[in-house]
């Protein structure tokens, strides 16, 4: 099986590699990037999570891929054209490199507001995060050569602690923090 494909024990290495890619991708991109973000289960301190780095790159104007695209492209990430999802531009690293995942949303838009919402949730409510991992090992186990079924298989607990995080910003009138670069 692929590395890249199982679930790892938290690495504290993660924020290190993050913020190592988020440098170079700042410096590429400048003033595009109203916010980058380490996201994804290797952005929670003690989620087990396939180690694969998750960056958000909040930009004004997600349709003008000019101001951003090239950037990336130049940075060794490639686009992916085939994303189905529309609120995002979806980028990897090049053959060869360490799996990076980059998304690129309109910033202050829900699926941006909401990646960051699950993430800070998690990074504060370690009962749901176990129970993240406690799943996403089920699914890894159940799923082993089937990636699009564990995928499909998260969609219940990522909606419940959705569902609770939603609740929970409320209560404390959560909003997204400083970006990470």
């Amino acid at each position: 099986m692929d590395d890249q494909w199982k679930i790892s024990k938290h690495d504290p290495e993660w924020k290190n590699i993050f913020n190592n890619v988020a440098s170079t991708l700042r410096h590429s991109l400048r003033e595009a990037a109203v916010r980058i973000d380490h996201v994804g289960s290797t952005s929670v301190a003690g989620l087990d999570a396939k180690p694969i780095i998750d960056i958000q790159i909040s930009v004004l104007d997600l349709d003008n891929d000019f101001l951003y695209r090239p950037q990336l492209e130049q940075a060794g990430f490639v686009c992916r054209e085939e994303n189905p999802d529309m609120t995002k531009r979806y980028f990897r690293e090049q053959p060869g490199t360490r799996r990076t995942h980059i998304h690129v949303r309109q910033a202050g838009g829900i699926s941006e507001q909401l990646t960051l919402l699950f993430r800070d949730y998690l990074r504060v409510h370690p009962e749901d995060c176990l129970r993240y991992a406690v799943e996403k090992h089920r699914l890894m186990e159940l799923y082993r050569n089937e990636r699009p079924k564990y995928v499909e298989g998260k969609g219940p607990i990522v909606w419940d602690i959705l569902q609770k995080s939603h609740i929970w910003s409320q209560e404390t009138g959560w909003r997204p923090g400083e970006p990470d670069w």
